[in-house]
């Protein structure tokens, strides 16, 4: 059984010309707690509907009425709202009308003298599909407030990872530029000390030739060092550019960009990097995402074999072709995770580092890109005295 529920404070603009009739049905009308707003004729309902003064949601007349009939008014109405429910009231079974009330879209219609039990009935069936309607785009109303809320959140998340990867990316930077540098400067000093000191005897030609050939020796290493300054800020650029654009490539090349950003901070942990590169498919991957995701991968094993001080620590990266794609694999040997924390560590804002250590968006943001950027999967397993990550990425 339909709700009755449902009528309650729906505003109903009803034309009829009889009074009595229209008094009755009236009075009936506000015991279901509709409101009802009553024309004589179909002139005078048309010019109601047309002022626009109050939401109707519903149209209740007769068919024979003076000045403009009922069918003529809901023909009028209908080139304004060609939605809005529609019920007539008629003492007349004519085919004529029956076959108009249909070319208008009308709901439906309740012979006179009127039973209330079954305009109840017509009233609930023509205002429900109305109603429902209006809630729906209501919600969706409501829904799209809610998406724009996440697309939202997911930018500063975006944000967050950024920043989050530029911090460790100094750290980075400062590690690989800490040799070079000092090279550089004792290169510098040697030239200094050479020439300050008189070590060579210019008046010979002797000296001269020691002279000029340790100076080119010292001036080619500074060169060299420079050069790889230069090739590091290459690297560090090149990640944090935004350009998305599709790139064919083997997967390789971007993993090897990602060690090749991170491997100094890696030696320095004496962490071992074992290499298995088996894929030789290509497929379109936005390469600097990807680059990302290996990185943030990388640093959290990491971290996690600073945190427990583990010996022996290890890293092993697969590759290897499938059926519809490839799959790479990230092996630790850093410690399994807490079974009562696996189905959550690709939550936003979910961490098991130390709390000054943690952000709780790297693997977010990884799982958004492989899985909504790439359109693939991403998942982790406890695997031996550690945890393997799962990348697959389908040939597209």
């Amino acid at each position: 059984m339909i709700n009755n529920k449902i009528l309650e404070n729906i505003t109903v603009l009803y034309a009829e010309d009889e009074s009595i009739i229209q008094k009755g049905i009236t009075e009936t009308l506000n015991l279901f707690e509709i409101d009802v707003i009553c024309a004589k004729d179909g002139q005078e309902g048309l010019s109601i509907f047309k002022s626009g003064e109050k939401k109707i949601d519903l149209i209740l007349t007769d068919i024979k009425m003076p000045k403009l009939d009922g069918l003529e008014m809901i023909k009028k109405i209908r080139e304004i709202d060609k939605d809005i429910p529609v019920i007539v009231t008629t003492a007349h079974q004519e085919t004529t009308y029956l076959m108009q009330s249909i070319e208008l879209n009308i709901s439906s219609y309740v012979l006179k003298p009127i039973d209330i039990y079954k305009l109840e009935e017509c009233l609930i069936k023509a205002i429900e599909p109305k109603v429902l309607r209006e809630e729906l785009i209501e919600k969706n109303k409501k829904l799209e407030i809610e998406i724009k809320k996440n697309e939202e959140k997911q930018k500063v998340m975006e944000a967050q990872s950024r920043f989050a990867a530029m911090g460790e990316m100094i750290s980075m930077i400062a590690h690989q530029w800490r040799q070079p540098l000092a090279s550089i400067g004792t290169a510098s000093f040697n030239l200094k000390y050479k020439l300050l000191s008189g070590k060579f005897d210019l008046e010979t030609k002797q000296g001269r030739d020691e002279q000029s050939e340790f100076f080119t020796n010292k001036l080619d290493e500074i060169e060299f060092y420079v050069q790889n300054l230069t090739t590091t800020i290459d690297d560090f650029r090149n990640f944090y550019k935004t350009d998305k654009i599709l790139v064919l490539e083997n997967i390789e090349k971007p993993i090897k960009n990602a060690l090749k950003i991170i491997q100094k901070d890696l030696q320095t942990n004496n962490i071992e990097v074992i290499l298995d590169f088996k894929s030789e498919k290509k497929i379109n991957i936005y390469e600097n995402e990807i680059i990302h995701v290996i990185i943030n991968l990388l640093k959290n094993a990491q971290d996690k074999f600073l945190e427990k001080e583990i010996k022996n620590s290890k890293i092993e990266v697969k590759t290897e072709d499938i059926d519809n794609g490839i799959k790479i694999e990230i092996y630790d040997n850093g410690g399994g995770i807490e079974e009562k924390n696996i189905d959550f560590i690709f939550e936003p804002y979910f961490s098991t580092k130390k709390e000054k250590n943690g952000t709780g968006i790297g693997l977010y943001m990884s799982k958004i890109i492989i899985e909504k950027n790439h359109h693939g999967q991403i998942y982790v397993t406890n695997t031996k005295d550690g945890v393997t990550f799962s990348i697959i990425l389908e040939c597209v």
